[in-house]
């Protein structure tokens, strides 16, 4: 629970604990970061079973609570969020400069890495999404970092509305599940599947809920935010592709993986190809790359949900380690154009190796990491069918297709880079971080089983898939356990091979508008045209077409509702005693007053006349026996006239209409809201069914609140705050007053 809340805490702390040096804050978000990971570790290091503990009661009416569970899925997901965020920490103190606002940075990546902990520690729908929603918040804040740039801007809001809008679908997916279930508990809600199956809201909720992760996962064709994310400051980038943003999709599957399945690889695999941009290839791999492994984990097999995790440990690996990469090349050379991009071999010989190593990993060559997983993946995709068979090896191909491309490129340089300067290699403070991911991402193919077994065992039993590994997570285990698959893979290499081949032949390559973002743009336009209309249409400028509008609501709620009803139930009987004298003649001066303010000529007499009206109205509250309201009244009065009076100073001379004409629209919305009210309030104090509350506060006054003066103790202990809101805007209302009597006395002089 600390690994999560320790983030947040820190989010809300950074800017006042270090708000003038920014190394200040980079060292107090990575020891933040290396608190969570300690923790995260030591919760791995403990005794191995799924514990739920209960932060707070949330809403206790719908049975809500704050609860975080640990099990070894959650502790596997936080492990990589916690572990890479803090190698992200650490390399941005060194990557950043001083000009970059460090605090604002530091506070938006702990605030991000809070919510991705808990999205993966939550025990309760509910909270999950609302840290789900957290970080599609975070992000947004982080991709839009350099806000000044137009670019930045749009990627922030684009990333915001897809994933957003994925995650309104989730939230009422969650709503059908909980209610099939009669619980929000995930552990609840996986005991009872079978009540779930059963539901006819079933398929609904699965749809939904998918929706929200496709959209979280960028997969097709809600990818087209992740490119344009890359516009963020690069480990940013990194966070994002490889250990938090984008994994939160995977987490859920295999969370709820008896409820889903999708697969998207090649499409992916294909836009990757035509990129120039190094950070928007690796976007686009990282769709691809994430397809598999929801292919693996949807089906909630114990052998593919096995290679599944692996393969993500796999892609944290590598693919933080290219982000970073990537970032290095583009801090010593200025810029990611492969096309403009000098020869790296020999000017940033350990920069390339690096890279060399993690695109080899992620193209699954053997002995990396990334070939024992895809040799996995392959193995279960013999089992589904040729279908199945052939897209895999075709989403292997271009995988390893573009990994080549991405070392050749930087091997042979670009075909503009003529009289490019060869840039310089990075200092030690840069590379050793992505040395540590490129050295896991290596070691995990000879040493799979020690590294990954105890954790992937932890992650299946905790997702009831059994407490022992199915298949054996090893190098040795890759190459000798299907020939077949062992053959799919030197086919997908040499497919590789030829796509880089061919890559190579037809460069440069044409890099058309996704239709996705076709689709958004053209949306964008049309939603902005239809606002811009909406408003023009309302915005006029003129008084009585903003009062209609503000009249007009709630009488046509109050009309649909009465026709939904079947219309108004009139009381029997009058629900008191005729009102005296006194009062129809201070309710006859409230109408006639405002029929006078209606017919004045000048503003001083509708002020008059206005006012007349709110005082022969507190003189009626009086007199029926409230006299608190009245004396309420009485103030508002006062103080709406000297408003009204000091702000007609500063408004042009009235010019009166020489014929007065009669709206039969306003008229009737008038009378109807006039007439609809009033009828409202008689039903509602004559159908009342139960005592008055007055008995109550006059039996509890003295014992509950120490008070005889039954009007003072309601309006001070039984609606203390109620009163205090009035207190707030009659104070808020004077001190408006006197601003205005200043300007007007000082206007006035002149």
């Amino acid at each position: 629970m600390l690994a999560a809340l320790a983030p947040l805490l820190g989010a809300a702390l950074l800017p006042l604990l270090a708000p003038a040096r920014w190394r200040w804050s980079w060292a107090a978000a990575s020891a933040v970061a290396a608190f969570s990971s300690a923790m995260v570790v030591g919760a791995l290091a403990s005794e191995p079973g799924a514990g739920v503990g209960k932060v707070a009661a949330w809403v206790p009416s719908l049975g809500l609570n704050l609860t975080l569970f640990t099990d070894g899925l959650s502790l596997f997901f936080a492990l990589l969020i916690a572990g890479i965020g803090l190698l992200v920490f650490i390399y941005a103190g060194a990557y950043l400069g001083e000009e970059e606002s460090g605090t604002r940075f530091f506070a938006y990546m702990l605030l991000f890495m809070g919510s991705m902990l808990g999205v993966v520690l939550a025990a309760n729908l509910i909270v999950l999404f609302v840290f789900w929603e957290m970080t599609s918040v975070s992000s947004f804040l982080l991709i839009g970092f350099w806000h000044r740039h137009e670019r930045s801007r749009q990627g922030a809001l684009k990333a915001l509305l897809v994933t957003a809008t994925g995650g309104l679908a989730m939230l009422v997916g969650f709503v059908l599940v909980g209610v099939a279930c009669s619980s929000f508990e995930i552990v609840e809600i996986i005991a009872a599947r079978d009540e779930l199956f059963a539901s006819p809201w079933a398929l609904v909720a699965a749809g939904l809920v998918m929706a929200g992760i496709v959209t979280k996962s960028a997969q097709v064709p809600f990818h087209l935010w992740l490119p344009s994310a890359m516009e963020a400051p690069t480990p940013v980038s990194a966070y994002l592709h490889a250990a938090t943003m984008v994994k939160a999709g995977l987490y859920l599957t295999a969370r709820l993986g008896p409820l889903f399945a999708t697969a998207a690889m090649v499409w992916a695999g294909v836009l990757a190809l035509r990129q120039r941009d190094l950070k928007a290839l690796l976007a686009l791999s990282t769709v691809s790359q994430l397809g598999l492994i929801l292919a693996m984990l949807a089906p909630a097999h114990a052998a593919a949900t096995a290679a599944g995790l692996l393969h993500t440990l796999n892609h944290a690996a590598f693919k933080g380690a290219l982000f970073l990469l990537v970032g290095i090349i583009e801090h010593q050379a200025h810029s990611r154009d492969i096309e403009r991009l000098p020869r790296l071999a020999a000017s940033m010989p350990l920069s390339f190796t690096l890279l060399c190593l993690a695109a080899a990993s992620m193209a699954g060559v053997p002995p990396f990491g990334g070939f024992v997983s895809k040799e996995l993946f392959l193995s279960q995709a013999l089992e589904l069918g040729p279908l199945v068979t052939v897209a895999a090896v075709a989403g292997s191909a271009l995988t390893a297709g573009y990994c080549f491309v991405l070392i050749r490129a930087l091997w042979s340089g670009g075909r503009d880079s003529a009289g490019q300067a060869a840039p310089a290699e990075a200092s030690a403070g840069l590379l050793w971080v992505p040395a540590l991911l490129v050295g896991l991402a290596v070691a995990l193919g000879p040493l799979a089983a020690p590294l990954s077994t105890g954790l992937i065992e932890r992650s299946l039993a905790g997702l009831g898939q059994g407490a022992t590994l199915p298949v054996e997570l090893s190098l040795t285990h890759a190459i000798g356990h299907s020939p077949a698959a062992l053959a799919m893979s030197a086919v997908a290499l040499a497919g590789g091979l030829a796509v880089m081949v061919w890559w190579a032949r037809r460069r440069p390559l044409a890099v058309p508008q996704l239709l996705s973002d076709r689709c958004y743009n053209q949306a964008s336009e049309a939603l902005e045209r239809w606002s811009a209309a909406t408003t023009r249409a309302y915005m006029s400028g003129l008084l009585w077409r903003y009062a209609a509008f503000i009249l007009a609501v709630p009488v046509l709620g109050v009309a649909v509702t009465l026709v939904v009803a079947g219309g108004l139930v009139w009381p029997a009987a009058a629900p008191s005693a005729a009102p005296g004298p006194a009062a129809l003649a201070a309710g006859a001066t409230a109408v006639v007053a405002v029929l006078a303010a209606c017919r004045a000529r000048t503003r001083l007499a509708a002020i008059i006349a206005l006012g007349t009206s709110g005082f022969a109205l507190a003189l009626m509250f009086g007199l029926l026996g409230a006299p608190d309201l009245a004396l309420t009244q009485i103030l508002v009065e006062t103080v709406s006239m000297v408003l009204f009076l000091a702000a007609f100073v500063f408004l042009p001379p009235y010019q009166p209409q020489g014929t007065r004409v009669v709206r039969p629209l306003h008229l009737s919305l008038s009378l109807a809201f006039g007439f609809g009210a009033a009828a409202l309030v008689y039903v509602a104090r004559a159908a009342r069914t139960t005592d008055s509350i007055a008995d109550y506060f006059l039996r509890n006054s003295l014992t509950e609140a120490g008070g005889r003066n039954v009007v003072n103790v309601i309006l001070v202990d039984f609606r203390g705050l109620d009163t205090l809101g009035e207190i707030s805007v009659l104070g808020i209302a004077a001190l408006a007053c006197v601003g205005l009597v200043r300007l007007t006395s000082g206007r006035l002089s002149r």
